[in-house]
C-alpha cells in the first residue's frame, strides 16, 4: 500500500510541476530514540529518492523526551537527509534543567547540517525564502518546563506583526510545531486568540503548517490554510505539501 500511494504521489507532483510551485515535505511528533532510530533512517532513505523536493521540515517533537542520547541519535539522522532542512521546537525537545536548551538544540543542529542543506537561522523565530515565497518559522515551545500546551508570547507575536507588515506585499507561509486550530482542552494552545487578532491584520498569509495534534487535519480560515500532518510516531506518516499560489493551487499528500 506504501508503495502505490509512493507511485501516485510522484505522478501527481511531477505532473503538476511549475516554476512558481515549492514542494516540501513535512514530518512531525516523531519522537526518536535510540530503539526506534531505524524507522526513521528507512523514512528518510524513502524521503532522498523523492525528485524536486524544495527541503523537509521536521516538524517538532522530533526526541521522544530531552537527553543528550535521543537528540546525538537525531541529529545522526538528520546529516543522512540530502535535501534542505528546517528543525522546529516542539514540547519534548528542550529543557534547560537537563543541559540542552533552545540555543544549544539550534547549535547542534545547524552543526550537524552543512551550510548548502539548510535554511536554519541561530534564531528560533526566523523568515527565509524560497522561489519568491517567505516562510516565517514561529516557535511557541518552553525551555524552562515542559507542558503538553505551546505558547506564543505577546513579543513573538509582536515579532510576528512588524514581519507580516513587512512582507505585505508577499505570499507568507507559517510553519510551527503548536496549531492554532481548536483540539482537546488539555493541548490547546496558549495565546491562539492573540495570535489570531495579528493575522486579521494581514491577508498575505497564505498556510500555516503545525502538527502536535497527532491527526491529519486540514481547514482553511480568514484565507489561509491551516495544515495539521498527522504524527509520525502513530505510523510513520509524512506530508508532501505543495503550493503553487499563482496557479491558486494547494496540494497534500499523506504518505504512510
Amino acid at each position: 500500500m506504501r508503495i502505490v500511494k509512493l507511485l501516485l504521489a510522484f505522478l501527481l507532483l511531477g505532473s503538476l510541476a511549475h516554476a512558481n510551485e515549492v514542494k516540501f515535505i513535512h514530518i512531525t511528533d516523531a519522537s526518536i530514540n535510540t530503539q526506534n532510530a531505524p524507522y526513521m533512517l528507512r523514512t528518510i532513505k524513502e524521503i532522498n529518492q523523492y525528485k524536486d523536493i524544495d527541503f523537509v521540515v521536521f516538524g517538532g517533537n522530533n526526541i521522544s523526551k530531552t537527553n543528550i542520547d535521543n537528540l546525538n541519535t537525531f541529529l545522526y539522522l538528520l546529516k543522512r537527509v540530502k535535501k534542505k532542512t528546517i528543525v522546529l521546537l516542539g514540547n519534548t525537545d528542550v529543557l534547560e534543567s537537563t543541559g540542552i536548551d533552545k540555543k544549544y538544540y539550534l547549535k547542534r543542529v545547524k552543526k550537524a547540517r552543512r551550510a548548502k542543506l539548510s535554511y536554519h537561522s541561530k534564531k528560533t523565530n526566523y523568515v527565509f525564502s524560497k522561489k519568491g515565497y517567505k516562510f516565517v518559522v514561529m516557535d511557541g515551545s518552553k525551555q524552562y518546563f515542559q507542558t503538553l500546551n505551546g505558547y506564543y508570547s505577546n513579543r513573538e507575536l509582536d515579532w510576528l506583526d512588524k514581519k507580516l507588515t513587512k512582507l505585505k506585499n508577499k505570499n507568507v507561509i507559517i510553519l510551527q510545531h503548536f496549531p492554532l486550530l481548536e483540539g482537546a482542552n488539555w493541548v490547546e494552545t496558549a495565546g491562539r486568540s492573540e495570535y489570531f487578532d495579528v493575522l486579521k491584520k494581514h491577508n498575505n498569509v497564505k498556510m500555516i503548517v503545525s502538527g502536535h495534534y497527532g491527526d491529519n487535519v486540514e481547514v482553511e480560515r480568514d484565507g489561509a490554510h491551516h495544515i495539521i500532518t498527522e504524527s509520525y510516531k502513530k505510523n510513520g506518516a509524512y506530508k508532501i505539501i505543495k503550493i503553487d499560489l499563482k496557479d491558486n493551487f494547494v496540494g497534500t499528500y499523506l504518505v504512510k
